[in-house]
């Protein structure tokens, strides 16, 4: 049967532009600027359709972990795919999940026994959420109906996550009657992080962020749930580094308050900055963690939200009383999704993917580095494979106007140029897949200079 697929590339285009809706995207603005063809993918490069490469400076919206079409990977997805595709996940249980469940588990806090499937990094923040309400209540807890949450935070686009996250952007303004009720906590970003530290002032800085956490708390504290943050690194909030000291206050706080800690790692986990999970740098042990992107390397939807024996118990009943977690999803437990994801586990036993990390980590530091001092960039800093520094006007030192949209403008000279980058706001990042060659990082700083002259 042919496909219905037109032969030429301007045809499809002109399909796309009459039926598809593109994510965070004024569709209007398609009609001159079309989106990229892309045809393939390879290691850290995209393929398009014009024959060029571009450099994935993005991880695909930070998903890709090992590379594009890694080949262990996709031979895990073909042999699952000859065995079970899929199966409704409730009443049923089948190998890749209780593989992944397994190869994850030894990586995780000892006090993380329980998982909950479900599909995307937004759906993982929902069922923590729901989770901590929910156990809350059922301990007799029922004035617990609040969250606390970061400023500047990003924890998806569902009505729930959206309710956690930064209600001041272009994101969640609009919706704001619609959310859920929520205490926000403004923390300060890491000096410590940037490439040229200016840390005057940072310890006595530090101790008032510390008690701004215990007045939070002590005012707010006995209405909360939980408490969700995305532990040393705020993502779409602008690449905003914020100290593992304040993470220990937060436990410390939620503890005293009787609070549940939701960590969000669905961005930070598996490598990204610069060591297994961002949490661990910190000693902290959360109450709820949530995992996606990374989980199968980009390849597949999927995410697991872990729980402690103690919100596991909260829900352990007769049925009559009413007490199970009744939530769920269709592709819940995906088996080709948990395939890949085991994969993508045993390639860091396997391979040395940390120790490459790390020494990605150094070339970004290097190459970043030159970024110093440079007229139309502001606080280059480092998180293991995430490098970020501010975009501003030469000519006056300050962001430039939204309107202009310089990020954006920048975003397309640069794929011209054979590198994906796409800044949030005024925030230029850099975050390729871990198994990219360190020479890539040089080149990529590169055209970036070019572009910014």
């Amino acid at each position: 049967m042919p496909s219905p697929l037109p032969e030429s590339w301007s045809d499809r285009l002109a399909l796309d532009r009459a039926h598809v809706w593109h994510p965070f995207t004024q569709m209007k603005e398609h009609e001159a600027d079309p989106p990229i063809p892309v045809i393939g993918g390879e290691g850290c490069d995209l393929l398009l359709a014009n024959g060029e490469r571009v450099l994935d400076g993005i991880s695909s919206w930070w998903t890709c972990l090992h590379g594009h079409g890694h080949p262990k990977l996709m031979a895990a997805l073909s042999r699952q795919g000859a065995k079970l595709d899929h199966v409704i996940f409730a009443g049923f249980t089948h190998e890749p999940a209780l593989e992944l469940v397994a190869r994850l588990r030894p990586k995780l806090p000892p006090l993380l026994t329980r998982c909950f499937f479900s599909d995307n990094g937004s759906t993982t923040v929902e069922v923590a959420l729901k989770m901590a309400f929910q156990a809350q209540a059922q301990k007799g807890q029922r004035q617990r109906t609040r969250f606390g949450a970061l400023h500047m935070g990003y924890h998806g686009d569902t009505l729930g996550a959206l309710g956690v996250g930064e209600l001041d952007n272009f994101m969640t303004g609009l919706f704001r009657p619609l959310l859920l009720r929520c205490e926000r906590l403004a923390v300060p970003e890491d000096p410590r992080r940037e490439l040229d530290a200016d840390l005057d002032g940072w310890a006595e800085e530090l101790v008032t962020s510390k008690q701004r956490i215990r007045t939070f708390f002590a005012t707010q504290g006995q209405e909360l749930a939980a408490f969700i943050a995305e532990p040393l690194l705020q993502a779409a909030g602008g690449m905003r580094m914020w100290p593992p000291e304040l993470l220990v206050e937060l436990r410390t706080q939620c503890d005293e308050h009787g609070v549940y800690l939701i960590l969000d790692e669905v961005m930070t986990g598996f490598g990204r900055t610069g060591s297994f999970f961002a949490h661990s740098q910190s000693g902290v042990q959360p109450d709820l963690l949530c995992l996606s992107k990374g989980l199968t390397a980009g390849v597949l939807p999927l995410s697991l939200t872990w729980a402690t024996e103690e919100i596991f118990g909260c829900f352990w009943a007769d049925y009559t009383e009413g007490k199970a977690f009744l939530h769920g999803h269709s592709f819940t437990a995906n088996p080709l999704a948990c395939a890949v994801a085991c994969a993508s586990l045993a390639l860091f036993e396997e391979q040395p993917v940390m120790e490459h990390a790390a020494h990605l980590s150094e070339a970004m530091k290097s190459a970043w580095g030159r970024f110093r001092g440079h007229p139309a960039l502001r606080r280059p800093r480092i998180l293991g494979t995430v490098a970020a520094a501010q975009l501003v006007n030469p000519s006056t030192g300050k962001p430039y106007p939204a309107q202009e949209r310089f990020g954006w403008r920048l975003h397309r000279r640069a794929l011209e140029a054979g590198l994906l980058i796409r800044p949030i706001g005024d925030c230029l990042y850099f975050m390729p897949p871990l198994g990219t060659p360190v020479a890539r990082v040089g080149e990529a700083v590169d055209t970036l200079i070019k572009l910014l002259q």
